[in-house]
C-alpha cells in the first residue's frame, strides 16, 4: 500500500506542475498582447491619450545636470554620478501646461515596477530627475544593452520610488 500512496502523490505533483506551467504560459501570452513598450523611449499619457514620447536623444537635448548620489539597496551602498535633466523640463518640452494640469505622475518600468510622484515634488527645485547616464556611461536596459532611462527623487532617501527601465509615465 505504501507504494500505491507514493505513486498517487507523485502523479498529483506532476499534474499540479503541468497545470502551473500551462497557466504561466497562458498568462505570458495574454501579457504579451498589450502595447509594446521599448526602453529608451518613454510614453507620456493622460488617460488613454498619448501626450508625447521622450527618447534618450530628446532628454540629452534638455538642460543636463550631474547629480552625485549614494543609494542603499540590497547590493549595499552604491555610488553614482548621474547625468540627468529635471523631470519638469521634460514635461515643459511636451506641453508647458502639464505641471499645472495634473496632480501626480505614475512611473512604469519595462519590468512593470510602478511608483508615483506628486506633481509638487516634480516642481520642487533640485528634486526629481530623468536620468540617462551613470558615471558617464549610458544606463543599461533590463536586457543589459545601452539605452535605458530612470527617474530619481533626491528627497526619497531610500530610493524606493526610483523607477528603473522607465517606459511610461501616466499623468493624473
Amino acid at each position: 500500500m505504501a507504494v500505491s500512496k507514493t505513486k498517487k502523490t507523485g502523479n498529483t505533483v506532476v499534474i499540479i506542475i503541468v497545470c502551473l506551467a500551462v497557466t504561466v504560459g497562458i498568462l505570458a501570452y495574454l501579457n504579451s498582447q498589450g502595447e509594446k513598450l521599448n526602453e529608451g523611449e518613454i510614453k507620456i499619457k493622460a488617460g488613454d491619450k498619448v501626450l508625447g514620447t521622450v527618447t534618450i536623444d530628446d532628454a540629452r537635448q534638455l538642460p543636463a545636470v550631474k547629480k552625485k548620489l549614494a543609494i542603499n539597496s540590497t547590493k549595499g551602498i552604491t555610488k553614482h554620478q548621474f547625468t540627468c535633466t529635471p523631470l519638469s523640463e521634460v514635461f515643459k518640452k511636451i506641453d508647458p501646461e502639464i505641471c499645472s494640469s495634473y496632480n501626480k505622475v505614475i512611473t512604469i518600468g519595462v519590468d512593470n515596477y510602478t511608483s508615483f510622484i506628486r506633481m509638487d515634488e516634480v516642481m520642487e527645485k533640485n528634486n526629481v530627475y530623468l536620468v540617462y547616464e551613470d558615471n558617464g556611461k549610458p544606463l543599461k536596459t533590463k536586457m543589459g544593452k545601452e539605452g535605458s532611462m530612470r527617474v530619481i527623487i533626491l528627497d526619497d532617501v531610500f530610493g524606493q520610488r526610483f523607477t528603473n527601465f522607465l517606459v511610461e509615465m501616466r499623468l493624473e
